[in-house]
């Protein structure tokens, strides 16, 4: 886990797509995460907005995302490939490396898996030429891929290079079951690894949980060992900080890029002293405002 290549999801900051973007330099990001509609919906035009990325001098390590794509027969399926090509045609635009996919939540997509398996190929096929690579997430519930070991099963049945496994660590630690989940997985087309950490809400109706920063949480400890794993099994794909919550939404997005770098440090600090490989050159300090 290199300093510098950790990324910052802005999909979730508050403000305009250049006052992210500079809150995320400014305290030492050089990649972050992008969505679609940060693009598209930039009151200046996508023109404007691919332009501000590119002379931003950030790195987009993903855009997000494409959902509900495989499955599909007819009309439906033809209209999921527009979509599909609009999105990588974007993700070109800005030098995004990859494409994230949440697996299919339609309630009949998972019925045909032969049928899903062509059309994640198919996918896969249209982001070569870009020098794309497509990023495969579980979705809880779905009846395609509900959790990490049928995401990876999704995976290997595509077999394509360019389509590999998104890790989410909310979704690891409360639908998949935890680390143990990890030990029915090779994970050796995993492709990006979301951290963030969870906050049990203990006065709600139902079970659920807030997603913040890695070190704010109760699940600390866990990610740090996730990251163990990971190192010992030769991972050597991309993190990205990620945690979307209502409150990071309506706070100053310098605020929310200044505690991402704090919780980079934290987790940093914490690795140091297990058997992973340290950063190098000088540490990148964060501006104050």
């Amino acid at each position: 886990m290199d300093f510098d290549s950790v990324a910052l999801d802005v999909c979730s900051m508050a403000g305009p797509l250049e006052v992210r973007l500079k809150a995320a330099g400014s305290r030492g990001f050089r990649q972050v995460v992008l969505s679609a509609a940060d693009l598209a919906s930039h009151p200046q035009g996508v023109e404007m907005a691919v332009r501000m990325v590119r002379e931003s001098g950030i790195k987009v390590l993903a855009l997000k995302q494409l959902e509900d794509f495989e499955g599909h027969a007819g009309p439906l399926h033809e209209y999921k490939v527009h979509v599909a090509q609009g999105l990588l045609t974007l993700c070109h635009r800005v030098g995004a490396q990859m494409l994230l996919v949440k697996a299919s939540a339609a309630p009949d997509a998972g019925l045909e898996p032969g049928r899903v398996a062509r059309d994640l190929a198919k996918l896969s096929t249209l982001a070569v030429p870009k020098g794309i690579r497509v990023t495969y997430q579980a979705t809880p519930g779905s009846t395609v891929a509900a959790d990490l070991f049928g995401a990876e099963e999704v995976v290997n049945a595509v077999e394509r290079a360019n389509f590999g496994l998104a890790l989410d660590t909310g979704h690891l630690f409360t639908s998949d079951g935890g680390l143990n989940a990890l030990d029915r997985c090779y994970l050796d087309q995993l492709f990006l690894v979301e951290l963030c950490d969870l906050i049990r809400l203990e006065h709600a109706a139902e079970e659920r949980h807030l997603r913040v920063l890695p070190g704010d949480g109760a699940c600390g400890d866990e990610i740090v060992e996730l990251i163990r794993r990971l190192r010992v099994v030769g991972f050597h794909g991309a993190f990205c900080l990620s945690a979307s919550n209502d409150d990071y939404a309506q706070l100053p997005a310098d605020f929310v890029a200044e505690r991402a770098m704090e919780s980079l440090r934290w987790l940093l600090a914490l690795l140091r002293h297990v058997d992973l490989p340290r950063r190098r050159g000088t540490v990148v300090r964060a501006a104050h405002v």
